[in-house]
């Protein structure tokens, strides 16, 4: 195939997922309304707003404070509620703050990618006897161990590993795990590594059944994710899956960027599989999703 070829079939293969169980975030027709107004208005907001924003809310001066970090995406998961707010003009900004379609884009891709991982686990990897997975900059690894929860797998071997290069991610992962019964299976290894993806690409020894990448390339250029993603393939099994993820050009972004305080690098999902083909991933083997807001998208690669 040509490069029009491969561009034209990519771009063919996006959809949006419609499953109702899923429980994805849209807008609602006032909502559609209003953003007309508000967020011409967020995207106008100074850089020296920040300490308004930050005033308004206590768990969006944590986001604030927190941005790009495991922490921000785990209060944008939460939408806020363990801050605990009682002031009227606290619950009406956290109302306000965590209905943008950045926030409701952010837990849409988590939910897209933990069921992903769940299909993966439930029939996709039957022929594997021992299944190793890793999340490279985990986080939270939150879509993981809940995917892991969801689909436990009878009788297998399962070595999970957690690489971040940031240690208080890997603590609270390890904290988070304790909140499920997978902690307690024999049948499951898990690991945390504290590196950056190259140090623990370039030293790995596995073969992975499934590699899931979500949010690390919203900071790298192309050049730079093109030499991961060809790491990933190469430590992939025949058969396995890689799931990554990228911010998608947006309304909201010169707000997130300048009045939040969080650059991001932006690709659409035809970008971001093109991307992920250069790397040595077939397009036929590909599924590409973007969450219903169109904020995010996910590209779900077999490596054959």
């Amino acid at each position: 195939m040509d490069k029009k070829e491969i561009e034209s079939k990519l771009r063919n293969k996006i959809s949006i997922p419609n499953d109702p169980e899923l429980g994805l975030e849209t807008n609602s027709i006032l909502r559609k309304l209003a953003n007309v107004v508000l967020i011409p208005v967020l995207n106008s907001l100074p850089i020296k707003s920040r300490r308004l924003i930050k005033k308004s809310n206590k768990a969006v001066n944590d986001i604030v404070n927190n941005a790009t970090s495991h922490k921000a995406l785990e209060i944008l998961y939460s939408k806020g509620s363990k801050h605990g707010v009682k002031k009227t003009y606290e619950k009406i900004s956290q109302f306000v703050w965590f209905n943008t379609n950045n926030s409701k884009g952010v837990r849409n891709r988590l939910k897209i990618v933990t069921d992903e991982i769940k299909k993966i686990l439930g029939h996709k990897l039957d022929s594997h006897e021992v299944i190793n997975i890793v999340s490279i900059a985990a986080g939270s690894a939150r879509g993981v161990i809940e995917a892991l929860e969801a689909k436990k797998q009878a009788g297998k071997e399962i070595n999970v590993y957690f690489v971040d290069k940031n240690p208080e991610a890997l603590t609270y992962s390890k904290e988070l795990l304790k909140e499920f019964s997978i902690k307690d299976n024999p049948n499951y290894n898990f690991n945390w590594i504290n590196a950056t993806v190259n140090e623990f690409l370039d030293s790995v020894q596995e073969k992975f059944s499934l590699v899931e990448m979500v949010g690390l390339m919203d900071y790298f250029d192309d050049e730079r994710a093109e030499k991961i993603f060809t790491k990933i393939n190469g430590a992939m099994r025949d058969g396995g899956y890689f799931i990554t993820a990228n911010i998608n050009h947006n309304s909201e972004k010169r707000f997130v960027t300048k009045a939040i305080g969080w650059p991001m690098i932006y690709r659409s999902g035809e970008h971001l599989a093109r991307v992920v083909h250069q790397a040595g991933f077939h397009p036929d083997e590909m599924t590409i999703y973007y969450e219903p807001l169109k904020v995010h998208s996910i590209v779900i690669s077999k490596k054959i």
